[in-house]
């Protein structure tokens, strides 16, 4: 690895260390489970306290919070990662970091349709049954014996992430 990376146009940008990127990660992660525990809480709490009637209509108001949380949650999830991604590179964790992601052809802002991509890999690899998980963390250390420090995710949306 040489820490630098030639685009398709020609210019050559300094890639963000697994380091750095770890870093990012683990900021955006806690970002994401604060903001997860506070939505849950006041859905399922709201759900259980609808719920406790003891009466059928009580369970499916209750059933019904517990499933609008967590469409709450999946959209929130998108919100972060990928509309910050799409429009500024950088989610809170890599601004904080100092690094961003960048097309791999010319250096520019990804978009949507590549961040969707880097976003939904790794969660489509954690739907898979049992093994799900292993192939959502894989996709992430893949940089790591990366010549270009792209992850699975990376290769996918044809991105790169850079200093």
């Amino acid at each position: 690895m040489t820490g630098q990376v030639m685009l398709g146009n020609g210019q050559i940008r300094t890639l963000a260390s697994p380091g750095k990127r770890l870093g990012a990660r683990i900021i955006d992660v806690v970002i994401m489970w604060v903001a997860m525990i506070v939505i849950g809480a006041v859905g399922i709490g709201g759900g259980v306290a609808v719920g406790s009637t003891g009466s059928d209509v009580g369970a499916g108001l209750a059933l019904g919070a517990l499933f609008m949380t967590m469409v709450t949650l999946v959209l929130l999830a998108i919100a972060y990662e990928v509309t910050l991604t799409a429009l500024k590179g950088q989610t809170i964790g890599k601004m904080a970091v100092g690094i961003h992601v960048a097309r791999a052809d010319n250096g520019e802002l990804p978009g949507w349709g590549k961040s969707i991509m880097r976003w939904i890999l790794p969660g489509l690899m954690a739907l898979i049954p049992l093994v799900g998980w292993i192939g959502s963390v894989l996709t992430y250390v893949s940089l790591t014996w990366d010549d270009r420090r792209q992850g699975w995710h990376d290769k996918a949306a044809a991105t790169v992430v850079v200093t």
